[in-house]
């Protein structure tokens, strides 16, 4: 393991059941990804993409093979300790957000700070701040269900980012976004990686690859870094 990495992994495979066949999703993965990093993991769909976030971040236990955050195994940890470990630092932007539909936008992104016992008003100035730098401040009252997929991918974006995660993971982050909004987003994610934010994406936008501030690129493929 890398000593200054946020994340690394070491020969990690994921096997997945349908219920009448196992199906091998990830097979002896092996990376190291450093602080500062702001690094893009692409390949077609299906390729395993997710489902490496989903390990690397600890919602998902590998099948074999470890996982380090900020130097802690969390594969062979208990799924309370890993829970806290994610919650302290992880920010993840899944792919279909994940946002809740009957709250406010501002309340989507205070979600994270509720378990750590925040004040309410220091959380709700930090997280109307978050939302003025994605652009979403003027929507910070109004109902998730009423977003478009952009505004949504900008509040999952404010949300995962409140807690000043060590590492950020974003799953398909320009799915939803034009041009001009795909760089805004680059340039954001720029600033978390000068501020020493280690940033993963996993993407198949062509885009994302020509991209210069990326620090590092993967291919996934079956399964397998190539």
């Amino acid at each position: 393991m890398g000593e200054t990495a946020a994340l690394s992994a070491r020969d990690v495979s994921k096997r997945v059941s349908d219920g009448r066949s196992r199906r091998e999703v990830l097979r002896g993965i092996s990376l190291d990804i450093g602080r500062g990093e702001l690094v893009l993991v692409h390949g077609v769909s299906g390729s395993g993409k997710t489902t490496l976030l989903a390990v690397l971040g600890g919602l998902l236990l590998p099948t074999s093979g470890e996982v380090w955050l900020d130097g802690e195994p969390i594969s062979r940890i208990r799924d309370h300790q890993r829970a806290e470990i994610r919650r302290r630092k992880v920010g993840y932007v899944f792919q279909d957000f994940g946002l809740i539909e009957g709250m406010s936008v501002l309340e989507n992104v205070l979600l994270p700070l509720v378990p750590a016992g925040t004040p309410r008003r220091d959380a709700a100035r930090r997280a109307l701040a978050l939302l003025d730098r994605v652009g979403m401040g003027a929507l910070a009252g109004a109902t998730v269900s009423g977003l478009s997929g952009g505004e949504r991918q900008r509040v999952a974006l404010a949300r995962a980012w409140i807690i000043r995660p060590s590492v950020l993971l974003l799953d398909e982050p320009t799915a939803h976004l034009d041009t001009q909004r795909a760089r805004n987003l680059m340039d954001d994610l720029t600033a978390l990686r000068e501020d020493g934010m280690a940033v993963v994406m996993a993407s198949h936008d062509p885009r994302l690859r020509e991209d210069p501030r990326i620090t590092s690129q993967f291919e996934l493929d079956d399964g397998v870094i190539r």
